[in-house]
């Protein structure tokens, strides 16, 4: 099974790969923002699972929220359906995506894009609220 992990080298994204790396999991298509973009494309073709799991929550520009958040989504999701690719899509936030604030309504607007997006091909598709996460390599 090919596992795509956006976000892999943030807290989250990390955290998930070396579990799944302890699983015996080693078809890991880790995606960062240092990844070059055009492998985003390719990994939408082989995914058999996405952890969406990449977002912006400290950005310069308040605007920069949409733009990674709500943006990246949407590229993603473009990416799947161009390949026909209905895997399973998990995506994470947190009590956030509840608030009213530009990073809340950026999470919240990626989490509608999603089911839209299972609307429209039947994926399977998840959302994880995290509520405080701490750890290794916060």
């Amino acid at each position: 099974m090919k596992v795509l992990v956006t976000g892999a080298k943030g807290f989250i994204g990390k955290n998930l790969i070396a579990e799944l790396k302890n699983r015996k999991y080693d078809d890991i298509l880790e995606f960062d923002r240092d990844t070059n973009p055009n492998l985003l494309d390719d990994y939408c073709k082989e995914a058999d699972f996405v952890f969406h799991l990449a977002g912006v929550n400290r950005p310069k520009e308040q605007s920069e929220f949409m733009e990674g958040n709500l943006g990246f989504t949407s590229d993603l999701l473009n990416s799947l359906k161009k390949h026909k690719n209905t895997c399973p899509v998990m995506i994470s936030s947190s009590i956030q995506a509840e608030f009213d604030n530009p990073y809340g309504e950026s999470k919240k607007a990626g989490e509608d894009l999603l089911f839209s997006y299972s609307e429209e091909t039947g994926a399977k598709v998840l959302v994880y609220r995290f509520p405080n996460v701490f750890g290794k390599w916060c």
